[in-house]
């Protein structure tokens, strides 16, 4: 048992100070960090160049269902249309419309934010971030309301979550407060806007 410990430890010594090893242990020269950044740098350029961000128009049905108020329960269906630089950032706008009770509404949506190069079964092209939207809420009780909220929406692929706050006014100045929390399920279409030949 001793002997098969030695014969190991001498073969990983072997290996560790073997043509590469030794010189490594010869070697009391110290590291060069700036040229060892530099060529680290150069090698993560030459990727950035390979895959450059391309323009992109994107198009993206999907349905929710919400919980918060005013409805409680209610469900939701958007179409987005967004632009993305394809690296950092995007912008969408979107129309849907929303069914619970008390209350239905039809919704316009303006958003902006990040486009983050995460692995994903789909790229995001833009369709997530912040958000200013507004409702014409149909109140079964209290009448026509309009209002105003501000979300943030994220998702990876197929799946996206959205958090969102405001408050509407009838004209019969009856209030009704939004705050709402929806899952979302979607199709992201995604058109490359850059004409490779």
């Amino acid at each position: 048992m001793v002997r098969a410990r030695w014969l190991v430890a001498g073969a990983l010594a072997a290996t560790l100070l073997g043509p590469g090893g030794a010189e490594c242990a010869d070697d009391n020269r110290p590291i060069d960090l700036e040229t060892w950044h530099e060529q680290l740098g150069t090698l993560h350029q030459g990727d950035e160049a390979e895959e450059e961000p391309r323009p992109v128009f994107g198009i993206y049905p999907s349905l929710s269902a919400a919980l918060g108020l005013p409805d409680i329960v209610s469900i939701q269906g958007h179409v987005y249309l967004s632009m993305s630089d394809g690296s950092r950032y995007g912008v969408f706008v979107g129309a849907g419309f929303e069914e619970g009770t008390p209350a239905d509404a039809t919704i316009v949506t303006v958003g902006w934010g990040g486009v983050r190069p995460l692995p994903m079964p789909t790229e995001q092209w833009g369709f997530y971030g912040k958000f200013l939207r507004y409702r014409r809420w149909e109140h079964r009780d209290h009448g026509v309301h309009h209002g105003l909220s501000v979300g943030a929406e994220s998702g990876a692929g197929y799946l996206g979550l959205s958090v969102e706050v405001g408050a509407a006014r009838s004209d019969r100045n009856h209030w009704t407060a939004t705050a709402q929390i929806a899952l979302k399920v979607g199709l992201p279409i995604g058109i490359d806007l850059n004409h490779r030949k």
